[in-house]
């Protein structure tokens, strides 16, 4: 639609653009026909009908409604769209029309609760736009008119149709409530059926790739008090066509892809493969999509299916019914070898065939009968036809397209079905969500179809667009008779007529075999030749153009008759009715018997134009709403609006359709006001006489002299081009007023201008003469300032000279010293290597005389005991002839049973005394725990609840403690008597052996003594008596072998019982009379077994005797035989009561057994409580530490702020991770040193773990406590204590032990290191031993494990003196064998020492630091002190010089050299501190140095500190105090051999304590000043110098912890202030400081003199601008540096900064090294 008004130059108007769609411009040149446009981009001609004018005043935001436009055409409604998109508002009306454009982001302000009240009950139009509104005035409208009510959204794929309909749905069940079913709402039940219907109803398109293939008409139904009963799904025109042919580049419906890619055991079961394998799939080239994984979809859709109410044995079928689709595509057919009839073509085909009976569950044969055969009912018989491959291939898709339309179907009632309808709904509102006009470069049959349906609800939208016209004009009273309706029924009848309409013309060519697509096309021309819809394409042969609402669309016929094509054969209907899937034959109910063996034709056009006509007549039943959704750009992202794609859904949507429509009428409509307002000024004299607005704008419109117009109600309705009018005449006004302002204003700026020039020429005759005299002035000063810079240069020239000579000699000197001092160097290294080499010569030709003289010695022994050996072998043999041999190996076992009984009671006294330290042991417990009930009662007030229940839970554990204690002691005794009875009966056994050994050989001599009739009887009874004596021996070892497992249960029963402490008593008192009754029955099977060795020995003996006495009478034989026969029948009756006996101990073995089983059992049950207490006490624990550390640190930071506090106080000696507190406890008997950070449980818990108590050589420990607690020294730099404790800590394998008191022995002597805080070399070398044990530990031990990956040792002997023995005599086994760290399983009391050496290491770090640093801190004070003093007198003196004007640049030159040279000089260092100490040779003069060397440093301290009270606190000084402050201490760690790593950590935090006072005190008001910036700069120079001297092993990064100070120093002594930017300040100069600081420093070393010395004031605002920024934390609004005392290290850091190979060469202590108990240190 043009415009009819004529455009003049200077107006806007829209032109028509390729790109853009519509551009705006300003008209430059106009005529009749044609006008020029000047755009942004270009210059347009265009005709004078193609433009639109544009709207001056158009708004920023736009206007909610379209019908407030004041020009109602295209482009005013794009410009519209785009400028309520580009604010966020999405929602525009277009009368009672909303247009919602996809945002593609969130909007929270749009949606939520609070909306949803706003737009309940308000009216339609009150409120911004939206859905709700929609969806309220279709609620109201149904409450209030008792009418049903549609709303119908439309648009392309992804322009938010979903979204829209959720909030449509979200709003409605706001308004009438939730449903009842399953407790979830309509709204969900219905979105959550949205995958199962896409995924069966949704297929990839040109345009989309999840395009809608069939219409969903929701119906959400409502009872008559207006709340929701109900709902259900209708869907409508199912593209049924595309499940057999599909165009390129378009794909099937989803669910055949996402099937292919279903699980492996899914595609094996259906018999799948890829989806270019399928016919129905590979018609396409797309198989996959960029953006969607088939694989997870499928899954995703089996859940939906869950969700639904789909079961798993429905989902199984209906996804084999889509496989079978997907087979029957790939039967081709071919005809018969015999006749015409169609068959399977080939294996494949026949395959396919039988797979897809066998997924339908059906005949195979009736299957391909179905397809290839067809039975025609005649009158009276039925006759079967076959069918050729075309018909045949036609059969399998009308098979597939039909069971895919039935199982859609089933889909959709089965999701009604899960909603719940309700029948006796009263009303319902409806939400039609449709495909939309679809126009590509390739459209077939199914877009005809779908664009015939636009057609059909476009004819429907007219209709209502103006109906709403009419009621509007009714509304205002106009005459509107003339008004024509635009319809579009002439389209609708080309199409749907009957019976000339194009689909009647397809079904008729559908029904006619021979007929083609050709054929098609010119029946179509010949019929449609002259309809002004219809025309055909000039370069095409059967392509035809119909002109629809939206656009001409060109359809293509080729595959018009195929995709129409759909019969319903009988065949099918009975074989899928007759399948034995119940779920398949539910789909094909039973036919009429008179239509069973008939096929049918029925077209896919005539289908879905009922379809159609059904929905058309559900929306007719209703009153429709309507909602255009709009897709703004094709990437689908936010911001982007493309004018063309949004013109084109606007124009497919039928809203530009409704323009139309209303443009008919009168487009331009505005309120009287509005009216008034904008063209008043047309008619000045109309709208100031009259009060009325009618009467104003009729005057208003009678003087513009316009026609056509009306006058309603309320509102002006002009027609179309009307309003462009009334903008041209207002123009013409506005023109001539311009016109008018621009003569006056000309006029007023002329006169300014005169004036301007005459004020500028009066300043330039004034600026010209002071010019002239201050070039006059400038010349008198430059005379004058030559003469004194030619002065000053003479005075720098003599001066540098006199510098160079100086600095000539100084060089030569050092260099003629340096050269004497490389030469005495030389000569001492050399003399020193001379040495070296000889002693090292002596020691070797030493040692090999020694090992010579040691081989002669050793060998000389070996032959000598050889020799006195042999002398003893022959005494014995001797002695073993003699008669009395046996009584005296008798003597002997007496004597060491004597010898055993003796072992065992000292064995018993010892135990008795373990267990009087355990008991005293449970006694420091007991006061422990009482302590740590007191300190939890005082901190934690607020959970006195838990601690009176724990404090209960402590004394019932105390009880139990002390029973248990009383059973371990009896347990002990009890294992100590089995120790004891089975070494009897080795001892009785061992004597039975050797007297049965005897008895045999006294046997043999009788036996050759003897006549042959009397051996022989001799023989059989001692033969028996033999066999007797082995069996009773078996029994015994097995009686020996159930008393071990005995014991062994007891030993782990009762470390069980120690680490659980409970165990009831009841259980142990019987276990202990068990066992005690058990000992007694032992004891008695003992004391008869040494009876009856005492008496086989005595008879034995006896027999002996008379043998040698008697050895040639034949008389005394007779007596002995009857003395044999005697002692046989005491052995057999002896024999019989150890039977019994044997019997009766092993009933009570099983029966002890048992009991123990049961004990274990309560064991296992009681320890579950006793870890639910220690958890709760190590939390207790853990909270009063944190309250420790949060107290101290307020503490600190307390400190921190009063800047008068530079001194720390004494108190503060140790670490605050590391603090002593209370007495230490008793650990096995010795006094141990006891800290915070080791909770308190260890000492409870450890003292009673492990089966097995591990005994130590304690004997020799005494030696190795003596020799550590004296200074030994150091072997290559090493420490020679860590090292000897370590490999005798290894050698005795006290590391594997369950329980031992070694460590605890040694542990006190860690402590003496911190009974004198006050001596740093006595802290100095007990940090160096601790720290390298504690790596020696950390690379050695390692946690205890059961499993076999390391190798088995050898059983450990269960006796003391056995493990005494096997530790002196295996000594090479227990050694280091060549490494230095072994690898060992460490038990708890491993762990635990290596916890303690662990605080003991941070505890000592801790002393020595802080003793450092409180020196330091002193001296620091005092310096900053004078610092701050000189700089009052130089400010005084500068006061006094600036008065009496005496200062001179000669006098700065000559202080300043001297006040260098004063600085530059430094006092002599102590010699005491300058000598490090270095490995000598022996440890004895070690320690004699190591004393020496304590008191020449404490009496150099003592010195030192005189001196320093008696001189002059000047500055220089000080600061050289502190750097040789750092050289002693620097000293000190070098004479100890710290190691590196925590000598760089001790000096980084002292540097970061020197960071922090010196930066708080520079910024300080009097100490922030150029002066002190210049000496404190000075004194880092040296500092600098000092670190690099010192090396960084030593001193490490430790000059970076002083960043603050160098920059805030470099920022003071910088001259040239003024120039520094903002930028440079914050990241070059000073990056560290914070911005606190930096304002500080800018304000306070402001100078009033000296301008570029202070900083541009942009800087400073910028700094104060950040510093009052509300965003920023207390802590950082703070300028002053906290300091941080914490550990700066790990074990673990500890442990990597050394290496084991560093040890390799270390020596054994001398004490040591000569003790043969320590010849294992040597290796």
């Amino acid at each position: 639609m043009a415009a009819s008004v004529k455009v003049a130059v200077g107006s806007n108007v829209w032109v028509e653009d390729t790109d853009e769609a519509w551009i705006d411009g300003e008209v430059v040149e106009a005529n009749d026909e044609e006008i020029k446009v000047n755009c942004e981009t270009k210059t347009v001609v265009a005709k004078v009908n193609a433009v639109y004018p544009k709207d001056p005043e158009f708004p920023e935001l736009g206007v909610d409604d379209m019908t407030k436009l004041a020009y109602l055409h295209e482009p005013g409604v794009l410009l519209n769209l785009q400028a309520r998109y580009n604010a966020n508002e999405i929602y525009t009306y277009t009368g009672n029309i909303l247009i919602a454009v996809n945002p593609f982001k969130r909007l929270p302000h749009l949606y939520g609760n609070e909306i949803l009240e706003q737009y309940k009950g308000s009216d339609f139009g009150e409120l911004s736009p939206h859905p709700f509104a929609v969806a309220d005035a279709a609620y109201r409208k149904m409450i209030n008119e008792e009418v049903s009510q549609a709303i119908l959204v439309s648009g392309e794929s992804g322009a938010g149709k979903t979204e829209s309909t959720k909030m449509l749905m979200q709003y409605l069940a706001f308004m009438g409530g939730k449903a009842e079913s399953e407790g979830r709402s309509v709204e969900q039940q219905v979105l959550e059926s949205n995958p199962v219907l896409e995924a069966f109803g949704n297929a990839k398109t040109v345009r989309n790739n999840n395009s809608s293939r069939f219409g969903k008409f929701v119906e959400i139904q409502f009872n008559h008090m207006g709340r929701i009963s109900g709902a259900a799904i209708r869907t409508y025109l199912l593209e049924r066509s595309r499940v057999c042919q599909v165009s390129d580049p378009e794909r099937n419906y989803h669910c055949f892809y996402m099937l292919c890619c279903a699980p492996e055991q899914e595609i094996e079961r259906y018999k799948l493969g890829e989806p270019s394998t399928f016919h129905y799939l590979n018609q396409s080239n797309c198989y996959a999509l960029s953006a969607i994984d088939d694989a997870k979809e499928y899954l995703a859709t089996r859940k939906a299916m869950d969700v639904v109410g789909i079961s798993s044995e429905e989902q199984d079928a209906i996804f084999r019914i889509v496989a079978a689709i997907l087979h029957l595509g790939n039967i081709e057919f071919e005809k018969g070898e015999e006749s015409d009839a169609a068959e399977p073509k080939d294996d494949k085909s026949r395959f396919h065939l039988k797979v897809a009976a066998e997924l339908f569950m059906c005949d195979e044969k009736a299957l391909e009968d179905s397809l290839c055969k067809r039975v025609m009912v005649t009158r009276g018989e039925s006759i079967t036809k076959s069918l050729d491959p075309g018909s045949a291939a036609l059969s399998r898709d009308a098979l597939a397209k039909i069971v895919y339309s039935k199982l859609f179907d089933w889909l959709v009632t089965k999701i009604n079905n899960t909603i719940g309808q309700d029948p006796s709904s009263k009303y319902i509102i409806g939400v039609l969500d449709i495909y939309g006009f679809e126009s590509f470069k390739t459209n077939s049959f199914e877009q005809f179809c779908i664009n015939l349906t636009n057609e059909k609800l476009q004819q429907h939208f007219n209709q209502h667009v103006f109906k709403m016209e009419q009621e509007e004009y009714t509304k205002e009273e106009i005459d509107w008779s003339y008004i024509e309706f635009i319809d579009n029924q002439d389209v609708l009848d080309l199409i749907e007529k009957k019976p000339g309409g194009i689909i009647a013309l397809i079904d008729e060519a559908c029904m006619f075999p021979r007929s083609t697509h050709d054929t098609l096309a010119q029946k179509l021309y010949q019929t449609f030749n002259t309809h002004k819809r219809f025309t055909k394409p000039k370069l095409a042969r059967t392509d035809f153009t119909i002109c629809h609402y939206a656009g001409d669309v060109t359809y293509q016929t080729e595959q018009f008759l195929d995709k129409n094509k759909d019969y319903v054969v009988g065949e099918h209907q009975s074989l899928m009715n007759s399948s034995d899937c119940s779920f398949v034959s539910s789909l094909f109910p039973k036919p009429r018997e008179e239509s069973s063996k008939t096929s049918k034709f029925s077209s896919i056009g005539s289908q879905f134009k009922q379809q159609l006509q059904s929905l058309l007549e559900t929306l007719n039943t209703t009153e429709p709403h309507y909602i255009r959704c709009v897709k703004p750009n094709n990437v689908l992202k936010p911001e982007i609006f493309e004018n063309v794609n949004v013109l084109h859904q606007l124009r497919c949507g039928g809203v530009m359709e409704a323009i139309r429509i209303s443009c008919a009428g009168y487009p331009t409509r505005k309120p009287f006001n509005e009216f008034l307002t904008r063209f008043k000024i047309l008619g000045p004299e109309a709208t100031n006489r009259s009060f009325d607005e009618v009467d104003a704008c009729k005057k208003l419109l009678a003087k513009v002299d316009l026609k056509g117009f009306q006058i309603g109600k309320t509102k002006v309705f002009l027609r179309a081009g009307q309003m462009a009018e009334l903008d041209a005449h207002r123009a013409e006004v506005l023109g001539h007023s311009a016109r008018i302002i621009q003569r006056k204003v000309l006029t007023y700026q002329s006169r300014k201008k005169y004036m301007l020039l005459q004020s500028a020429s009066t300043e330039i005759q004034a600026f010209c003469r002071g010019h002239a005299a201050r070039l006059q002035f400038e010349a008198m000063r430059r005379e004058t300032s030559c003469l004194r810079i030619q002065k000053q240069a003479r005075t720098y020239i003599c001066q540098k000279a006199y510098r160079k000579l100086c600095i000539s000699a100084i060089s030569v000197q050092t260099g003629l010293r340096a050269m004497a001092a490389r030469v005495e160097l030389q000569y001492r290294k050399k003399r020193n290597a001379a040495i070296i080499i000889q002693s090292q010569i002596r020691r070797c030709l030493c040692q090999r005389r020694y090992l010579r003289m040691k081989k002669a010695t050793i060998t000389t022994q070996c032959g000598w005991r050889v020799k006195v050996a042999r002398r003893e072998l022959q005494k014995l043999k001797m002695a073993a002839k003699e008669t009395g041999a046996l009584q005296d190996a008798k003597t002997k076992l007496e004597k060491e049973l004597e010898k055993l009984n003796s072992s065992l009671e000292l064995e018993k006294q010892m135990r008795i005394e373990l267990e009087e330290a355990k008991n005293q042991e449970v006694e420091e417990l007991r006061s422990a725990l009482k302590d740590m009930k007191l300190q939890l009662g005082e901190t934690q007030e607020t959970k006195s609840e838990e601690i009176s229940k724990l404090r209960s839970a402590l004394q019932d554990m105390q009880l139990d403690f002390e029973e248990l204690a009383k059973e371990l002691e009896m347990t002990n005794d009890l294992a100590a008597e089995n120790d004891h009875l089975k070494e009897l009966v080795s001892s009785l056994q061992r004597k039975d052996d050797e007297s049965e050994t005897k008895y045999e050989e006294t046997g043999k001599l009788r036996e050759d003594r003897t006549k042959p009739e009397v051996s022989v009887i001799e023989k059989d009874v001692i033969i028996k008596l033999e066999a007797e004596n082995q069996q009773l021996k078996a029994l015994v070892s097995s009686l020996e072998k159930k008393i071990d497992a005995l014991d062994r249960k007891d030993d782990e029963t009762s470390s069980n019982t120690t680490e659980q402490w409970k165990e009831s008593a009841s259980s142990d008192n019987e276990i202990v009379s068990n066992l005690a009754a058990e000992n007694e029955r032992l004891k008695a099977l003992v004391s008869s077994l040494e009876k009856e060795n005492n008496e086989s020995d005595g008879n034995d003996s006896s027999n002996e005797q008379k043998e040698g006495t008697h050895m040639l009478e034949e008389e005394s034989l007779i007596e002995d035989i009857e003395v044999d026969d005697e002692i046989t029948n005491k052995l057999a009756a002896e024999n019989k009561d150890l039977y019994d006996l044997v019997d009766l101990l092993e009933k009570k073995i099983g029966e002890t057994e048992k009991k123990y089983e049961e004990a274990n059992r309560l064991c296992e049950e009681r320890l579950k409580q006793v870890v639910d207490a220690e958890t709760k006490l190590i939390e207790l624990k853990t909270s009063m530490q944190r309250l420790e550390e949060k107290v101290s640190d307020m503490e600190t930071e307390d400190k921190i702020l009063r800047q008068q506090a530079l001194i720390p106080s004494a108190s503060r000696k140790m670490s605050p991770q590391v603090s002593f507190t209370g007495p230490p406890p008793l650990e096995n008997g010795n006094r141990v040193e006891s800290f915070a950070p080791i909770p308190s449980r260890r000492f409870g818990t450890a003292s009673f773990r492990g089966s097995r108590i591990e005994r130590q050589p304690h004997e020799h420990v005494d030696v190795l406590l003596k020799c550590i607690s004296q200074y030994v020294g150091f072997s290559h730099g090493k420490p020679v204590a860590a090292f000897t404790i370590y490999k005798c800590l290894i050698h005795w394998k006290v590391f594997e032990a369950e329980k031992t008191s070694i460590f605890d022995r040694i542990v006190p002597i860690f402590g003496s290191a911190i009974e004198n805080p006050e001596d740093d070399n006595h802290l100095a070398y007990w940090l160096t031993n601790t720290s390298t044990l504690l790596f020696l530990l950390q690379k050695s031990l390692k946690t205890h494990s059961t499993t076999g990956a390391s190798p088995k040792k050898p059983p450990q002997p269960t006796s003391f003196f056995g493990r005494m023995t096997q530790g002196f005599r295996s000594t090479s086994s227990a050694s280091l064998s060549g490494d230095v760290v072994q690898q060992v399983d460490a038990r708890y009391p491993a762990l635990l020492f290596k916890q303690q050496l662990t605080a003991y290491v941070e505890t000592i770090y801790g002393i020595f630091q802080e003793n450092l640093k409180r020196e330091l801190a002193t001296v620091l004070s005092s310096c900053i002190q004078g610092l701050k003093d000189s700089s009052l007198e130089s400010s005084a003196e500068n006061l006094s010089a600036e008065s009496s004007e005496q200062n001179s640049p000669a006098k700065l030159s000559e202080e300043s050299p001297q006040e260098k040279l004063s600085e530059g000089i430094s006092p002599a260092k102590p010699s005491e501190e300058n000598s490090q100490a270095k490995p000598s040779k022996e440890e004895n003069s070690q320690a004699k140095t190591y004393e020496e060397e304590n008191s020449q440093a404490k009496l150099s301290e003592e010195e030192n500190s005189q001196s320093k009270a008696s001189e002059e606190n000047s500055p220089a000084n000080t600061w050289q105090d502190i750097v040789d402050l750092l050289d002693r201490f620097l000293g000190r760690v070098k004479k100890n051999y710290v190691p590196p790593f925590l000598a760089q950590k001790i000096f980084s935090q002292t540097f970061q304590d020197i960071n922090v006072q010196v930066l708080n005190s520079l910024l300080e008001r009097e100490c922030c000043t150029f002066t002190m910036g210049k000496k404190v700069n000075a004194w880092l120079n040296e500092l600098e110098k000092w670190c690099s001297e010192a090396t960084e092993e030593f001193v490490g990064s430790s000059w970076d912890e002083l960043k603050h100070t160098r920059q805030a120093v470099l920022l003071l002594v910088t001259e040239q202030k003024s120039t520094i930017t903002y930028d440079d300040l914050t990241t070059n100069l000073c990056s560290a400081l914070s911005t606190q600081q930096l304002y500080r420093i800018c304000t306070l070393c402001k100078s009033d003199d000296h301008k570029d010395q202070n900083v541009s004031p942009d800087v400073i605002s910028n700094l104060k601008l950040l510093m009052t920024d509300g965003d920023e934390d207390e802590d950082s609004r703070s300028f002053l540096l906290n300091n941080d005392s914490s550990i700066p290290f790990t074990a673990d850091e500890i442990s990597n900064s050394m290496q084991e190979k560093d040890f390799a060469n270390v020596k054994p202590a001398t004490e040591l090294a000569d003790n043969p108990n320590f010849l294992f240190l040597k290796d």
